[in-house]
């Protein structure tokens, strides 16, 4: 059987009123055009479905079937194309965030609150993350990503949060935190790294590598909160986001100084596959996430360029 959703919209229309002139008028078509097209549903069919009794047309048992179930089944065909409506508080969803331990510990609890807010049926679940993923975010059962990165796949949309420079921290009780940072000071002493969930300082090693230099690293620690006990109790320097040195310098007395040479900036975006793109709920959690990550980032590039440009060296 071959017929398309217009054909069965002039079926329908004639099965309520059959009289081709009226329904001709109503479709705006002219009444050859509902003619042909009854033909055509008539071969469809195998049916006369409307004959002609005088001036009018009777149904046959066919049209009478139809006439009863067709208006129902067109009303579910025209849902299949209306946008999907979606109510947060109905939402008994599992959604997935994937990011660093910092975000986790300091940003997250915020996105969690307003989810919990708006949707308290939904279950959040948090995931590191490790830039090697992100050519598998196809196959991860992962809704967004936030990280530092630079080009995006084809298949991953994005929505940029900023940018933001490094920035090195130290105790207040560091031999270097009221001197000048020069290149040579910053390798005399050693390094943190933290590797849970992000990448923060990959482009330190590329530029000291093209100055002809490495760092020596005391301790790789998984988690901020680990390198900020270390700090505290070792003459180690930390080098990380601007944003991240600025919250860690508030947490307890530390200092924090420039990069005592040139290094690449760092772009943070959200990251998600292209595949819920038009997803209600999914944009929903988007658009909810994203003033936050954005608002943590600049509120503390800021405090970060007052700490670094204030302090007298």
């Amino acid at each position: 059987m071959r017929h398309n959703l217009n054909q069965l919209r002039v079926l329908s229309a004639l099965l309520q009123q059959p009289n081709l002139t009226r329904v001709a008028e109503n479709l705006h078509m002219t009444q050859s055009a509902v003619s042909k097209t009854l033909h055509q549903l008539r071969q469809d069919f195998e049916d006369p479905l409307l004959v002609r009794e005088g001036q009018r047309y009777l149904l046959t048992p066919k049209a009478q079937s139809l006439q009863l179930t067709l208006p129902q089944q067109l009303q579910q065909l025209d849902a299949l194309y209306l946008p999907q409506s979606f109510d947060p508080s109905q939402c008994r969803r599992t959604l997935v965030f994937s990011s660093s331990d910092y975000v986790a510990q300091h940003i997250f609890p915020a996105i969690a609150a307003e989810v919990g807010r708006q949707a308290p049926l939904v279950t959040l679940e948090y995931r590191l993350w490790d830039k090697g993923q992100l050519s598998q975010l196809a196959s991860l059962s992962v809704d967004l990503v936030s990280t530092i990165v630079e080009s995006v796949p084809d298949n991953v949309a994005r929505r940029d949060q900023g940018e933001d420079g490094l920035a090195v921290l130290m105790s207040a009780h560091h031999p270097l935190a009221e001197q000048t940072l020069t290149l040579e000071r910053y390798l005399q002493f050693g390094h943190l790294r933290v590797s849970g969930g992000g990448d923060k300082d990959s482009p330190v090693d590329t530029a000291l590598q093209a100055l002809g230099h490495r760092r020596r690293c005391f301790a790789q620690v998984p988690f901020f909160q680990s390198a900020l006990g270390l700090l505290m109790s070792t003459p180690t320097l930390l080098t990380t986001p601007l944003h991240i040195a600025a919250q860690m310098s508030e947490q307890a007395p530390m200092v924090v100084k420039r990069l005592p040479f040139d290094c690449a900036r760092q772009h943070y975006r959200l990251l998600w596959h292209r595949r819920f793109n038009e997803d209600p709920a999914h944009r929903w959690f988007r658009e909810l996430a994203f003033p936050f990550l954005c608002d943590h980032l600049n509120h503390f590039v800021q405090i970060g360029i007052t700490k670094t440009t204030c302090r007298h060296e």
